[in-house]
C-alpha cells in the first residue's frame, strides 16, 4: 500500500512495530496503520459473483466458491446492480409500440403471491420498464404514468380485464397473439434467475431484490451483452488461476 488509507496522502513514514507487523504513520493526517494489502476480496471476484448469478447459480453456491457468507453475495450483487443496472433512460417523445405482460412471483413465502408488470419495446426488443405489486389496476396505473413520457403507438396485451380499464381504447390491442416478445421476455427470465423458475423451492426475501434481478436482466440480458459485467471498471478478470 503506497497510500494513507484515509487520506491517500502518499507522504508516510514507519512508525514502530505492532505483534511484529511494520506500523506506518501519515504525515498529513497522522492516521497511523499495519495492513498494507487491501480488505475484502477483489473487485474481479465480484463482477463474477454479479455474472454467475445472471446464470442462474444461486447465491448460496457463490458463496461456497468464494468462501464468504449469502449476505456478502447479496451486497455484491445488491451494490452491483445498483451502480450499474439502472432503469433504462429513453428521451421523452420517443415513438415506441409497447407489449405488455404482467407474470407472478412469490414474496416471502408461497402463499404470497407478487406480480411483476413489464413493458417490451416491439421496434427494439429492449425492456424499458417494470413494477412489481398486485395484479391490479393500481400497480398497472404506477407503470402507464411513467410510460405516458414517450409517444406510444401502440399498446399490445393480452385480454386480462385490467387493461382495457386503464389504456386508451384507441391505442389497445387485445390479442394473445401479439405478445409473443413479451412472454419470450419473461420466459428468458425465468430461464436465467433461480428465483423467478416456476417450479422452484426459492422465494424472494424483498421486493427490491426482485426489482434489482430485473434491473440486471434488463441491462445485461435484454438489452445488452452479459460478459460487459467483467469489463465494468477494470479488464476481464482470469478466474482460472
Amino acid at each position: 500500500m503506497n497510500k494513507c488509507p484515509r487520506c491517500q496522502n502518499e507522504d508516510f513514514v514507519k512508525n514502530g512495530f505492532v505483534n511484529e507487523n511494520q506500523r506506518h504513520k501519515c504525515k498529513l493526517c497522522g492516521y497511523q496503520w499495519t495492513r498494507t494489502t487491501p480488505r475484502g476480496h477483489p473487485p474481479e471476484h465480484k463482477r463474477v459473483s454479479v455474472l454467475l448469478y445472471c446464470h442462474g447459480i444461486s447465491m448460496h453456491a457463490i458463496s461456497k466458491l468464494f468462501d464468504v457468507s449469502v449476505p456478502a453475495v447479496l451486497n455484491w450483487i445488491r451494490t452491483f446492480a445498483k451502480k450499474h443496472a439502472p432503469k433504462p433512460a429513453l428521451t421523452p417523445g420517443t415513438l415506441v409500440s409497447l407489449e405488455l405482460d404482467e407474470m407472478w412471483h412469490y414474496i416471502q413465502n408461497k402463499k404470497n403471491k407478487l406480480w411483476i408488470w413489464k413493458a417490451l419495446d416491439r421496434n427494439t426488443g429492449h425492456l424499458i420498464d417494470w413494477e412489481c405489486g398486485g395484479r391490479n389496476a393500481e400497480t398497472l396505473t404506477k407503470l402507464t404514468n411513467r410510460l405516458a413520457i414517450f409517444n406510444v403507438k401502440r399498446y399490445w396485451t393480452d385480454k386480462w380485464q385490467v387493461y382495457e380499464t386503464i389504456l386508451p381504447p384507441s391505442k389497445h390491442v387485445q390479442d394473445k397473439a401479439e405478445t409473443h416478445g413479451i412472454e419470450r421476455n419473461n420466459c428468458q427470465m425465468r430461464h436465467w434467475f433461480g428465483r423467478f423458475k416456476r417450479k422452484s423451492i426459492i422465494v424472494s426475501k424483498s421486493v427490491e431484490m426482485v426489482d434489482l434481478t430485473i434491473a440486471l436482466f434488463a441491462r445485461f440480458r435484454v438489452n445488452a451483452d452479459m460478459f460487459d459485467i467483467l469489463n465494468l471498471g477494470g479488464g476481464q478478470p482470469n478466474i482460472i488461476s
